[in-house]
């Protein structure tokens, strides 16, 4: 069944094209009636449950040792929800042999799409084996940075990136309570992008997105800190020097000759990007001068930027209705009391925007002018017990 079958139920076009379903409309999406909204959740989560439950193996596996055939009720999901864990189940072993094909057999097993078909020969990295995906699969897939010692490697894919970034253009630019205009629904800006013009990470596989999303194709408009890309096996070899590091192992760890000379150009990249930020700021600054962009970076690289602007005497550097989102928490940062009206100040902008994402879900949440997030209406939001992971009440506070 089709959204353009016009006998399927509404369900139908709400869980395949939720945009369309609500035209576009930032206000339709969070005015629609609680009681409407989970009776339309509660479907479409049965129906996609039995449509996954033959195309995604470890789904399928988790649903039966559990007993689980159908979803009725919202909680009746709640133990098939998968731990951040099982998107770095791969054994690490696999990538350091460059056994791309058996990496392709492990990733197949939590996609619906088949992946069977890839053709991984002659890989030579993380890189090049999701560039394999990117050429002969619907996946985009995205790897995180890290941090815990092991990179997670998700399967999102092309269709789900560029409905994202139409999301983006709706909650940036629309105003809720009105009906979007021509402008809002296709607003032509300038990017800024304080980062890697590329890459295989969650956040930087955004770039593509957004030049994709923003600039029509213009990619003069798409001005990023550093043109090139930055290496996912470089990314995974940092991870790995972490975990070996915290086990006092980091002597016994072998290292392939051409991440090792690569690690030390990217170490005094990274050693010298305050001051690369700051001359590429300076640039902007002066080229794109009251000019409408969009612009995304997190609160203590806005914040740096805009005081170092602040005191050279530069200030009120773009239109004022340009879109300024940021986000991610302070990352454990101490910014001052006045961080946002520093970061105001710099950029000249009526309002900065927040949201709230993670690498594991494709939708983003946005905040609203009254500092709240508010859930996207096709995610389910639930609260759980912290300790036992038992799902806590769907009302009260």
């Amino acid at each position: 069944m089709t959204v353009t079958d016009k006998t399927a139920p509404p369900v139908y076009e709400f869980m395949n094209d939720p945009i369309g379903f609500f035209g576009q409309s930032y206000t339709k999406m969070h005015s629609i009636p609680r009681t409407e909204l989970e009776g339309l959740q509660r479907q479409a989560m049965g129906i996609r449950f039995q449509e996954h439950y033959g195309s995604i193996e470890i789904l399928r596996k988790l649903a039966d040792r559990l007993g689980v055939a159908a979803l009725d009720e919202f909680n009746d999901v709640v133990p098939l929800l998968f731990s951040h864990t099982v998107f770095k189940s791969y054994p690490a072993a696999l990538i350091d042999k460059k056994r791309f094909d058996l990496m392709t057999r492990w990733l197949d097993k939590l996609t619906s799409y088949d992946l069977s078909h890839v053709d991984t020969t002659g890989c030579t990295g993380i890189d090049d084996w999701i560039e394999r995906l990117d050429e002969q699969t619907p996946l985009e897939v995205i790897t995180s940075s890290g941090t815990t010692g092991t990179i997670s490697i998700l399967p999102k894919d092309k269709r789900g990136a560029e409905e994202g970034m139409v999301l983006w253009k709706i909650c940036l630019f629309q105003t809720f309570g009105q009906e979007p205009t021509e402008k809002e629904l296709n607003p032509s800006v300038d990017v800024v992008w304080p980062n890697f013009a590329n890459g295989k990470l969650g956040h930087l596989r955004i770039a593509n997105m957004i030049k994709r999303g923003f600039t029509g194709g213009d990619e003069s408009k798409f001005h990023a800190l550093y043109p090139g890309a930055i290496d996912t096996d470089l990314m995974f070899l940092a991870s790995k020097m972490r975990a070996a590091a915290s086990c006092g192992e980091l002597d016994r760890l072998q290292i392939d000759p051409a991440l090792a000379a690569r690690k030390d150009e990217f170490i005094a990249m990274q050693a010298r990007q305050a001051q690369d930020m700051e001359e590429f700021f300076t640039r902007l600054s002066d080229r794109l001068r009251g000019m409408r962009v969009f612009m995304l970076g997190t609160y203590h690289l806005m914040y740096d930027i805009a005081k170092a602007g602040l005191e050279r005497g530069v200030r009120n550097v773009f239109a004022p209705d340009s879109a300024i989102l940021t986000g991610g928490g302070m990352k454990g940062v101490a910014l001052p009391d006045d961080f946002m009206d520093v970061i105001t100040d710099f950029l000249g902008v009526d309002r900065i925007q927040v949201g709230y994402g993670f690498s594991e879900s494709s939708t983003f949440h946005w905040g609203c002018s009254e500092g709240r997030y508010h859930v996207a209406p096709w995610v389910i939001p639930f609260v759980l017990d912290p300790g036992t992971s038992e799902p806590l009440p769907r009302t009260g506070v």
